[in-house]
């Protein structure tokens, strides 16, 4: 009787299991993600017990568009923008414990498993295209993550500030981007060569991206942005650089080099740029550095470790034009840094200067 007892339980206890699994699948919890199909037209607050999922192409922010720290924005694949249109701007306060993450629609590690495909896809770069500032000005982002951006027939930037757009962006995370090299063109990740020159970068960190930052040459770059992450890098690891200063201006990071990728940049007359020690400068085929007032146009042009190379030059720095070892330098790799005074004096000859054009076409 007893033997035969137990067997009555185990037999009610297995038909329960059965039935339990024969239980419809409950499908993923969207009481928490909203659905992103109209402009900000109006000032706007997204709360961090949301997930927002941009499903607008060309998605404008025409108004104040305030984000709490915490929230996750996503974006669904390919080409997906948010652009700055009028007086609109961003405020994105993150903080190191709650950042603010703009993301794939297939990342699952922020904000759960949006898509509801029970982790069948992954994230990548590319999967989004961008936020474009678009001559905005005013826009923060603090302790933000920027994430699998860059989708584009042509390298495309994750955050662009075009137009001449200006905004801080401090401590923000810069990762599995693209950007990239188009012929003579450069894209970061984060994508600035058209800002103002009052825009802020400092504290950020690139890493896993195909081209971290572009800037213009009027931006101030101190030492406290970071360039790899647990030993990973970027491809093209380096801060591009184009345009003309006509301010003075500081560069101070010595992680990674300084890419001059204008054929002519002048250092305006009466205008210094000052570099810290150990800055590398490398420069593209056939560039020049025009100091217009002459060697006192730039501050500490000889100061400890302070070099100007070619974008080929691996043993400064390490791999900036991506390559590997395809590339080795060579002579007349760049042109040279002229030092105008009026064209009385010719090209500099410090000891330096590496793989310039010995003999320049004179100007």
């Amino acid at each position: 009787m007893k033997n035969s007892f137990l067997l009555i339980l185990i037999g009610i206890a297995l038909l329960g299991i059965f039935l339990q699994s024969c239980d419809p699948v409950e499908p993923p919890s969207t009481e928490n993600v909203v659905e992103v199909t109209s402009d900000i037209t109006s000032a706007t607050i997204w709360t961090a017990d949301k997930v927002y999922v941009i499903s607008k192409p060309d998605f404008a922010v025409e108004s104040d568009l305030t984000i709490e720290a915490g929230t996750v924005i996503k974006f669904k694949p390919n080409y997906l923008f948010m652009t700055i249109y009028g007086q609109g701007k961003i405020i994105a306060n993150g903080t190191s414990s709650a950042p603010i993450v703009f993301t794939s629609y297939k990342d699952d590690t922020n904000g759960g498993d949006t898509n509801g495909d029970d982790g069948n896809t992954i994230p990548a770069a590319g999967d989004w295209a961008s936020i474009d500032l678009n001559g905005s000005t005013g826009s923060v982002f603090t302790n933000c993550k920027f994430l699998y951006g860059g989708n584009g027939t042509t390298p495309t930037s994750t955050l662009n500030l075009s137009a001449a757009a200006s905004a801080t962006i401090d401590k923000c995370t810069f990762a599995y981007n693209t950007g990239g090299k188009n012929g003579n063109f450069y894209v970061g990740a984060l994508h600035a060569d058209n800002a103002s020159n009052s825009t802020i970068l400092t504290n950020n960190t690139f890493y896993n991206n195909e081209l971290p930052l572009t800037i213009a040459a009027e931006i101030d770059i101190d030492n406290s942005n970071s360039f790899s992450y647990n030993g990973s890098g970027n491809t093209y690891n380096g801060i591009f650089v184009s345009g003309n200063i006509n301010k003075n201006t500081s560069w101070s990071e010595d992680e990674v080099a300084f890419v001059i990728t204008s054929d002519n940049m002048n250092v305006e007359i009466g205008k210094v740029l000052t570099l810290g020690n150990n800055v590398i400068l490398k420069f593209v085929e056939g560039s020049t550095l025009n100091l217009l007032s002459g060697e006192s146009s730039l501050v500490n042009h000889d100061g400890t470790g302070v070099f100007y190379t070619s974008i080929k030059d691996d043993d400064l720095l390490g791999d900036t034009n991506g390559d590997g070892t395809l590339t080795s330098p060579g002579i007349a790799d760049w042109t040279g840094i002229f030092l105008d005074q009026w064209k009385s004096v010719g090209y500099a000859d410090w000891s330096n200067i590496r793989y310039n054009d010995p003999n320049p076409t004179a100007k």
